[in-house]
Formats: C-alpha cells, structure tokens, sequence
C-alpha cells in the first residue's frame, strides 16, 4: 500500500484499491494520495466463483462509492454467457454523470465483457500486453483488441455479431469477418462466444440485441428449435450455422431468428473443384466421418450434387445409422472401416474434431490403410491447415482439400447475410493464411 502512495506522489494518474481492505482504510488512503494532486482512486473487487445478481452488483458499487472510489471496478466470474452481457449492462447503467465504472467478466466466457468494453461505455477494459502474459483469465491480447476487435471504433450503437461453439479459442471466425467488416466501413464487430448452453446464449441473444452468428461445434443441430424462421435446406439437413436477427421495417417488435446453413454449398464446392470441377462428385462413392451438424450438412451436399453412394462413420454406430436412415446413406462404425477392407471410394471428408488445433492435434480420426483406400481427402478443419489426417493422404500420394476453403466460402456467404454487402474473399482469405 505504500507503494501505491509513493506512485501517487510520483505522479500516477489512478491507484488501485481492493475493496476488502475494508471502509475505514480505504478513506485513509483516500485521505493520502487526495493529497497528491490529480491521482485518483479505483476501488476493485474481484469474485472468482461467480458473477452475483445485478442488484447485488449494484449494492455493492454503492459501497464502493461510500469508501471514496473515484471509479468502482467489479471482476466476476461468468459461468455463461449472460453474466459476461449483464456486467457490460451495470457498466452502462453506473457510467455517465460523473460516475465511472469498470464492470468485467473473468474467464473465456466473460470475454465479451472486455471486448465489448467501449460499446457499454465502461471506464476501461483490461487487456494483455502480449499473448501469454496475461494478469487474469480469459484477458486478450492487446494487439487482438485493437486490431481484430477494433475497440476504439466502437459505439453504442455498434452491431454485435459472433460465432459459438465449445471449443471456440481456434475459431479464426473473429479474424476474418472483422477485417471484412472494416473493409466496407460497417459499424460492425464480431467476437468468439464459449457458449455450453445454447438456450441460455439465444435468450441473451435477443435480450441484448445481437445481430447474427455463426455457429460451429457442437451447437449446429440444437439452434434450430429456437429461430423463428429456417430456411428450406437448413431445414432438410438438420443442422444451422448461420442466424441473422431480422426486425419489421419500422424496427417495433421482437426480432425473428433467420437460420440457414452455409456449410454445404462451400465444403461441396471446395471438394469437386479438388476432383476436376462441378459435377466432379456425380456417381461417385463417398465416406463421411462423423454423424454431427457439420456431417449432415455435407452428406446432404453430396447427394444433392449427385453422389452414387454416401456412407457415414463415426464412432457410435447407432449415431452413424441414425443419420443415415435420415438421409437415405449406409452406415458404418469407425472400426468398421478399419477392418472392412472392401470400403473404398473416390472421396474421403472428416467432420470430427480429431486433428484440430489443441490436444488432439497430432491425431488423425483414421489410420493411413484407410486413407489409402480414397482417391481425395478433405478435412473440414482448418486450423492447422495441414492436420495429420491431410498429411498421412499426401504422404500416400492423394489429392487434398483444406478446409480452408469451405472456412472461407461459407464464411464469405455468412457476411453477405450479415452485412448484404460483397464479402472481400481475397482480404478474407490473406487474414486466414496469415494467422495459419
């Protein structure tokens, strides 16, 4: 503590207090560094279990107040998306005439809280200096705040777009559609929602008046039951990854949930353009891996396209049968696979989650005898953009498609959605490759 009042003497514009240091030694230390001319005092508290109830929240700047802060700082701990919007909404509410706030979330669900910081009004946010040195959890990176996130353009009236999903670190969603969204000059930001509880997110979707998302692993077949309004083949496949927030003309009344599904179209295209050309896949044998969201939307793909026979694999063989009898597809287990032999085809695609960047990254859902069983392999995942699975098929002397590509077009269709602009697929795809 007498550092801090050595640093108010030194000229510090702010010391930081903890609140618990309790009433009556806040005031004096408030009498102390009053003393030294300009500094002021933040008064923090900090809960690392959970984010408490806006009416405890607000009691509690109240006290704050009472102990002499110039500015009241408040760090949860969010435990779902709500939490994170809740803390960006006291921010807002104890802003402004003369008061200060500082109201974040902690943890990678509350990073809305922090990036979102300047659109709520907040006194400040918190950031790293670079990546991995941060002082608290789920803090960003400063050079991703200012320049993915583009926290000095922000207003109140900025839009909110976002991608979900568990996991969502990889997702280089946020890289590429804001840049896009910059390219057009739209009042626009997007962000990475850690999202375990889809209903939870919509409601605070609506509640907070979000304009769109993207929606990724594994939430892509649960969304579709809460939208106002599917479109016909988001609503054949089963599985969305694409709502935007519609609104009458007049901007009155609730909004209506829009779902589609981009998928298909860009991960179909991606892999036919591999084979030769449109209408490469036509008669041609496919196995798929995996019976998710992102499963459906590409068998659905290859049968509209024309496929001979689409055979689905995973793990679960009642989870493969189930999908299958869906879309009128074979099914086999995984281990099926490996030991028959007898499958072969012209096309192998992985929509698992084997080989993603993180602890799996150095795994492929297959071995190479299978892969050497297919003329083409494509991997839906992107980040790494060479998995193990695409170097096993090259090491085999295979053709290969990254998903990069279907990252890239069905990303590129969501912000026509989003923005009703033209996506820059070049910008688009020189800000993936970089990251990558």
């Amino acid at each position: 503590l007498s550092a801090l009042v050595e640093a108010a003497k030194a000229g510090a514009n702010y010391v930081d207090l903890e609140y618990k240091l309790g009433e009556e030694r806040l005031l004096g230390l408030r009498s102390e560094v009053s003393q030294v001319s300009g500094c002021k005092v933040i008064v923090s508290d900090h809960n690392y279990e959970v984010t408490p109830s806006s009416s405890e929240l607000r009691g509690l700047i109240g006290s704050m107040k009472s102990c002499g802060a110039d500015v009241t700082k408040i760090a949860t701990t969010a435990t779902c998306t709500k939490d994170a919007f809740r803390m960006l909404q006291l921010a807002r509410e104890e802003s402004g005439e003369g008061n200060q706030t500082i109201a974040l979330a902690m943890g990678e669900m509350g990073l809305p809280s922090r990036l979102l910081a300047p659109k709520y009004g907040a006194f400040l946010t918190f950031g790293a200096l670079t990546a991995g040195r941060e002082s608290a959890p789920g803090q960003p990176s400063l050079a991703d705040m200012m320049q993915v996130y583009r926290l000095k353009s922000q207003r109140s009236d900025t839009e909110v777009f976002g991608v979900i999903g568990d996991p969502i670190k990889h997702s280089m969603s946020p890289v590429i559609h804001n840049a896009a969204f910059d390219s057009v000059g739209s009042n626009a930001v997007y962000l990475p929602f850690l999202v375990t509880d889809v209903e939870d997110f919509i409601t605070t979707f609506k509640e907070y008046d979000l304009s769109g998302c993207s929606i990724t692993i594994p939430h892509k077949e649960q969304v579709e039951k809460y939208c106002g309004e599917v479109d016909q083949v988001a609503s054949k496949i089963g599985a969305i990854n694409t709502i935007v927030s519609q609104r009458e003309a007049n901007g009155e009344g609730e909004a209506t949930l829009k779902a589609s599904n981009t998928d298909w179209v860009a991960a179909i295209s991606a892999i036919e353009e591999g084979m030769g050309g449109p209408g490469s896949l036509k008669g041609k044998e496919v196995c798929i891996l995996g019976s998710g969201g992102t499963a459906r939307a590409l068998a659905f793909g290859a049968l509209e396209r024309g496929a001979g026979q689409v055979t689905i694999a995973n793990r679960t063989l009642s989870k493969a049968e189930t999908l299958a009898k869906e879309l009128g597809c074979l099914a086999k287990s995984l281990e099926d696979l490996e030991g028959d032999k007898s499958i072969t085809g012209s096309v192998l695609i992985n929509t698992t989650s084997v080989g993603m960047s993180g602890p799996n990254v150095d795994k492929a859902p297959v071995s190479a005898g299978v892969v050497a069983r297919f003329d083409l392999v494509f991997d839906a995942i992107y980040n790494p953009l060479k998995t193990k699975l695409l170097g096993m098929a090259e090491e085999g002397g295979k053709t290969t498609v990254s998903g990069v590509e279907m990252f890239i077009g069905q990303a590129a269709e969501q912000f026509k959605q989003f923005t009703g602009a033209e996506p820059p697929l070049d910008l688009m795809r020189e800000k993936v490759m970089e990251r990558l």
